[in-house]
């Protein structure tokens, strides 16, 4: 077959249980030239794909650009089964022809290498990688320099539809995502080797997820109220262990206490110290919850949360006595109401109590129906509602 004025791709070509495949490299300005994207469409029910999201598409573009990506993994694409029956498309076999036709023609497997040659109005549909495709296409519209960027592309020849449908359904309904404790894991890990990304989420102000951590880190090694109580990524909770929450909710609690101006240049060791200095006051107005951590919510989530959301009221109070942060008997003295907390609780038999002091943080108690972002606020305000306010120790 002869296809004049032909794109020409060359690489590692298989048979897979009798469908075609190449692996290759096409140049970004191919790629844009000829990429088509099956969008669903709910009125007439035709496509399959999600509409492209414009922050994502974005989000790629400056990463190839502005952090100078790398595009390792393939773009998902298939040259349907028309455009193949019409001989639109040559595929030529390097070496091993018969072993090639053989495969093809009954349902085998096969490996060599090849190319496929195709007309300049081809349509090349991708289904998985939109948004990165997209990302690049953006950048040849904007910027010169993007035209020869090698775009990995695994190419399968000769899909319908139907079963191009199925194979998008496949990879995005089993892609399992990372977790968000190891995902901040390996954000931290790459922000303490390379300097240039660690001004990079400065500058996205997000270097609060990376100071968060090292505290986290510089709390597990001083003595005090959270040695041993954090679950690490990758790692299961075991009966008995201790552990309470897991790391990455504790470092995410800690946010509002990152952002407080004063604290905006501290470094991780301070910062520590003042949360282990925090804690320790509170096990000093309450230590029945400290004994046994797993039977009580203070050391968990919901307490984490509420108590580092009113901590920053805590620091000015302390702050404005003129006292050291990291002195255990000044935040005490700030949270001597905590135990005064108190809600009334109703039995399955309709009958009432009211419960305070540490009974209040007991598991199953009243702070644990404080649970989701909403009830946590609303604990963290029932909690501030027991403290002193900084005016009330302004001097004029």
């Amino acid at each position: 077959m002869i296809i004049s004025e032909k794109i020409e791709i060359s690489g590692a070509l298989c048979v897979q249980r009798g469908t075609r495949m190449l692996q290759a490299f096409a140049n970004a300005a191919t790629v844009a030239k000829h990429q088509q994207i099956d969008i669903y469409d709910p009125g007439t029910k035709e496509g399959y794909q999600r509409a492209p999201v414009k922050a994502r598409v974005q989000k790629a573009a400056r990463y190839y650009n502005e952090r100078h990506g790398r595009m390792p993994n393939p773009l998902l694409i298939n040259i349907r089964k028309k455009d193949i029956d019409e001989q639109r498309v040559a595929i030529l076999v390097d070496v091993d022809e018969a072993g090639y036709e053989k495969a093809v023609q009954e349902g085998g497997n096969w490996i060599g290498s090849g190319r496929i040659a195709f007309a300049k109005d081809l349509e090349l549909w991708i289904y998985d990688g939109q948004h990165r495709a997209s990302g690049l296409i953006q950048l040849l519209a904007e910027l010169e320099g993007y035209e020869d960027f090698p775009v990995p592309i695994s190419l399968t020849l000769g899909l319908d539809p139907v079963e191009e449908m199925r194979e998008f359904y496949e990879v995005n309904s089993n892609a399992a995502p990372v977790k968000t404790s190891l995902a901040e894991e390996l954000l931290t890990k790459m922000a303490e080797e390379d300097p240039k990304y660690r001004e990079m989420l400065a500058a996205e102000d997000r270097d609060w997820v990376t100071r968060a951590y090292a505290v986290v880190d510089e709390l597990e090694k001083l003595d005090g109220p959270w040695r041993g109580r954090f679950q690490q990524a990758n790692r299961r909770k075991t009966r008995g262990d201790g552990v309470t929450i897991p790391k990455p909710q504790f470092a995410r609690s800690l946010k509002p206490v990152l952002d407080m101006p004063a604290l905006k240049r501290a470094d991780a060791v301070q910062i520590a110290a003042i949360i282990n200095a925090y804690w320790t006051g509170i096990q000093q107005v309450m230590p029945e919850p400290f004994e046994d951590a797993s039977d009580f919510v203070l050391q968990k989530g919901s307490g984490a949360v509420a108590l580092h959301r009113v901590l920053p009221q805590v620091i000015e109070v302390v702050r404005s006595t003129g006292g050291g942060l990291a002195q255990p008997e000044l935040y005490a003295d700030v949270m001597r109401d905590l135990p005064t907390l108190e809600a009334e609780s109703v039995d399955n038999e309709g009958r009432r109590w009211i419960q305070s002091g540490a009974d209040f943080w007991r598991v199953g108690s009243v702070a644990s129906r404080f649970s989701g972002d909403a009830g946590r606020r609303r604990l963290s305000l029932l909690i501030q509602s027991r403290l002193p306010s900084p005016a009330e120790t302004i001097r004029l």
